[in-house]
């Protein structure tokens, strides 16, 4: 069964569980974080057909939404990485009230995969639950200082202004076919997990660019404790050359593509991917299933 409720300070944060009515001990829990400015959904409702097909075997899912994303409350300019991991430690505290995970999985896509790491290292050190953090097209390699890429006019703005509307940022209005987009721009954008059809019209924060701009994501994903699973296209040679060189990690290649959501069949390639991860009891050989390596 599935159902959508609120929860948090102020029941502020939106999300949808799915879990068996039956009762069943240890069940691990499957929480999925998304990239900036997504919804729970996610890209071409990667999220969303996840929870379904994984609910076809009685697994227990959360969605949720970061703060200032889809149905929660707030904007996205008041969002940080900090204010997601929050959200995300959150959501852990709710969902794990109401019965005790055998292990938990965090499924994170690009900036989310950040958010996967770091709260799966925070909420060990405090219950000592096994988290596996499972990172879809993550951050791995450093990405440019936000001075190197956006409009350098829009950044001024950050000297009087917290929040910078995003058509000054990376201005452009062809979101379909990105014709009159900054390609570097839009580059960046798409390793945060963003797209300006769904930034535009909305606000980045001073400090969300701040802390990007000192994130080592390497040296974060090196800190896992339990392991972790990366997925990325076999066109993504950068992201799937670092992944392979952190510790305990085993690597997943997607067939043809640089991103899942560049074709369909590489979704479901990425479904039956996580399916297995966190479902090992499942066969090793499921259609479609992309290369594993060990890390």
């Amino acid at each position: 069964m599935w159902h959508q409720f609120r929860f948090g300070t102020g029941m502020r944060l939106a999300a949808v569980e799915e879990y068996t009515s039956a009762e069943r001990t240890e069940q691990p829990l499957i929480i999925t974080l998304a990239g900036l400015g997504q919804a729970m959904s996610e890209k071409n409702y990667l999220f969303s057909n996840l929870r379904k097909r994984l609910a076809e075997h009685n697994q227990w899912v959360v969605q949720f939404d970061y703060m200032g994303h889809g149905d929660s409350a707030g904007l996205l300019e008041e969002a940080t990485i900090a204010s997601m991991i929050d959200d995300t430690l959150a959501a852990l505290k709710t969902f794990t009230a109401k019965r005790k995970p055998g292990r938990i999985y965090m499924i994170g896509h690009a900036l989310g995969a950040v958010v996967a790491q770091s709260a799966a290292l925070a909420w060990e050190q405090q219950t000592g639950q096994t988290c596996i953090p499972v990172l879809l097209s993550p951050l791995i390699g450093p990405i440019p200082a936000a001075k190197d890429v956006l409009d350098p006019g829009a950044l001024a703005l950050f000297d009087r202004e917290e929040a910078v509307d995003t058509r000054l940022l990376f201005p452009g209005s062809d979101y379909y076919t990105l014709s009159d987009f900054n390609e570097e721009q839009y580059r960046y954008m798409q390793r945060l997990g963003a797209h300006p059809l769904y930034l535009h019209g909305q606000c980045l924060g001073r400090a969300l660019l701040s802390e990007l701009d000192q994130l080592v994501p390497e040296e974060l994903y090196s800190r896992n404790r339990h392991g972790l699973h990366v997925i990325c296209g076999q066109r993504d040679s950068m992201t799937a050359s670092l992944a392979a060189r952190l510790p305990r990690s085993t690597l997943h290649l997607l067939k043809d593509v640089h991103y899942y959501h560049q074709h369909p069949a590489s979704m479901d390639e990425a479904i039956d991917i996580i399916q297995t991860i966190t479902m090992p009891t499942l066969t090793e050989s499921s259609p479609g299933r992309g290369t594993s390596v060990d890390g």
